[in-house]
């Protein structure tokens, strides 16, 4: 059975300051950082996602209360 095409890898170069790669390497170890890398991508894309949803239910509705936000932020554990 093969993996979903969603959990495949692909090699992919990207430019990082210096400084945060060493932080990284520092905590995930050298061989650790791919995913550290995912798991901080992950993380950007759901927080993307969910401020665009947000967003357009500000613009089809009205703001979100306080304590909407509140649900939402105890939910998915903050923005």
């Amino acid at each position: 059975m093969s993996a979903p095409e969603s959990d495949i890898t692909a090699p992919k170069s990207v430019t990082l300051r210096r400084r945060l790669i060493a932080e990284v390497e520092e905590l995930s170890g050298p061989r650790g950082f791919s995913a550290a890398t995912d798991e901080a991508l992950s993380f950007w894309v759901a927080r993307k996602r969910l401020r665009g949803a947000i967003d357009r239910y500000e613009d089809d509705t009205s703001e979100i209360t306080e304590v909407e936000m509140e649900a939402i932020v105890a939910k998915v554990g903050g923005l």
